[in-house]
């Protein structure tokens, strides 16, 4: 060994040659890379349950790419990529990271993986020519593993990060209290620094998914709640009170002082804030928007809103928002209490038919129009007939009479409510009836 050999300091590092094999290897491959690399890093991690391989690599495989790229046109000047330059790569990810509350030695280890990963890569693609350029390679990654290692600790340590964290944790403790018809609302508005208005908007926000419990729901519930921020954060913030945790929650709007109709449509700035919702989320959802409540009727309004919202999904209806009148009969049709329940005792005899369940429900939908009812159900017109009839038989209820079918109508209602979510004898063929 030449132990006279000049070092280089880090910020004179030795160029990797343009025309380096090994580099012309790892540009051409540099998406394939990238992606092998954050696999390799997600694997990394004991995540509490498991999460889909591809779960980050929307948004965290690009900035590997430009990364790669503009360090590749740096090395070939043998200069070192600077803190402020790879903070252009590093701090979109680690906040979006720390935002989704994925710990930080979470991403030391994904960090370490992901090197190591890239060093596997280059000795399978080197060859004996290549020794140069591994050593000055080696050298680069050294350097730059250290500046994205402080670099991601400044994000997780960050006090405006902190500030903004809290700020959010204190809009959605008011809209909380708000929502609990809590008496010292007005205390915790001082205490944020809000002004209430007589009035809000209410809107209850819905993803159309299940409640999320894997770790996989989880993050993808924490990455949703991070886009829903950025788009309140766009529109003011503290204007918008939310309890929006990725998956439901409550947006209150100041409403206008100006007085407007009983039954109003959804107001433009509302609207706005929905579609912007929609798009940055990327997601199916279900809503329902109450209007002009008083601070004291906001308990009541968020109560009809929810079940309005579990109505629409319960009942098979198609996402997007919803008002009351919108869906009236059937929320009537399910309130608590005498009625419901003898509603659903007429039509629990029909449970162990599915196909009766099916052809009342078609019957339901096409009225008169028998032909399209059977058609609906892949069956002979006069088979539905027979089903009708049998119908009546089972249940004392004749569907083809109008006042009869009403009652019918309503109970499949309370019938499908009652069995949302379950595997249900309704979509089975193989049992007609």
């Amino acid at each position: 060994m030449d132990h006279n050999l000049h070092v280089p300091s880090p910020a004179q590092l030795p160029p990797i040659p343009a025309d380096s094999p090994l580099r012309k290897v790892i540009e051409d491959r540099v998406d394939e890379i990238a992606t092998e690399l954050l696999h390799e890093a997600v694997q990394s991690i004991e995540w509490p349950t498991a999460i889909p391989i591809d779960h980050f690599d929307d948004e965290v495989v690009p900035y590997i790419v430009g990364g790669f790229l503009y360090g590749f046109a740096l090395i070939t000047e043998g200069r070192r990529v600077t803190a402020a330059e790879a903070a252009t790569f590093v701090l979109p990810v680690a906040e979006r990271h720390a935002e989704d509350g994925i710990p930080l030695p979470f991403l030391f280890t994904a960090l370490h993986a992901g090197i190591r990963k890239l060093w596997e890569i280059v000795l399978e693609e080197a060859t004996d020519g290549d020794a140069e350029t591994i050593a000055a390679l080696g050298m680069y990654l050294a350097d730059l593993t250290g500046t994205i290692s402080v670099l991601m600790t400044e994000v997780y340590q960050d006090s405006d990060f902190a500030l903004r964290a809290n700020t959010r944790h204190q809009l959605s403790a008011l809209c909380a209290t708000l929502i609990a018809g809590e008496p010292d609302r007005a205390t915790v508005a001082k205490q944020v620094g809000i002004k209430l208005s007589e009035r809000y908007e209410v809107l209850v926000f819905r993803v159309d998914a299940d409640e999320p419990r894997t770790t996989h729901e989880i993050l993808a519930a924490r990455r949703r709640l991070r886009l829903a921020n950025q788009v309140f954060y766009g529109r003011g913030a503290s204007e918008i009170l939310n309890t929006f945790d990725g998956h439901t929650g409550v947006i209150l709007l100041p409403a206008p002082t100006v007085e407007q109709d009983a039954d109003p449509q959804i107001p433009v700035h509302l609207r706005t804030l929905i579609d912007a919702l929609s798009e940055r989320l990327d997601v199916a959802f279900y809503a329902a928007y109450h209007a002009r409540a008083e601070l004291g009727a906001i308990p009541t309004a968020v109560s009809e809103a929810d079940e309005i919202t579990s109505l629409a999904r319960k009942l098979g209806r198609e996402p997007g928002v919803y008002q009351l009148t919108d869906i009236l009969f059937e929320y009537q049709s399910t309130r608590p209490g005498p009625a419901r329940d003898l509603l659903a005792r007429h039509i629990a005899p029909l449970s162990d038919h599915p196909g009766l369940l099916q052809a009342l429900q078609a019957h339901l939908h096409h009225g008169a129009d028998r032909k399209a009812a059977a058609a609906e159900l892949f069956i002979h017109p006069n088979t539905l007939t027979y089903r009708l009839r049998r119908i009546q038989d089972i249940t004392g209820y004749d569907p083809t009479d109008p006042q009869q079918s009403r009652l019918l109508a309503a109970a499949m209602t309370v019938y499908a409510i009652d069995h949302a979510g379950k595997p249900t004898a309704a979509t089975n063929l193989a049992n007609p009836g």
